[in-house]
């Protein structure tokens, strides 16, 4: 995958668990806009933070993997 493609996911992801979190923190919690942004700005990022250290660390473990069975 191309550096770009990757940036693509990574964007996506980000905007997804963004307006989720936006939405429950808004009108579950009943935050104003102001306060739901900001705390949904942090949720998303730490949700694409670990779902990016999880790919890597699945990556990894296929490489080596690959590497014991030839």
């Amino acid at each position: 995958m191309s550096k770009w493609g990757l940036a693509g996911r990574v964007v996506a992801a980000y905007t997804a668990g963004f307006l989720m979190f936006l939405g429950l923190r808004h009108w579950q919690a009943g935050l104003p806009w102001a306060q739901a942004v900001r705390d949904a700005a942090v949720f998303a990022f730490i949700a694409t933070l670990g779902g990016w250290v999880f790919r890597r660390a699945f990556r990894a473990g296929e490489r080596r993997d690959d590497g014991h069975d030839g």
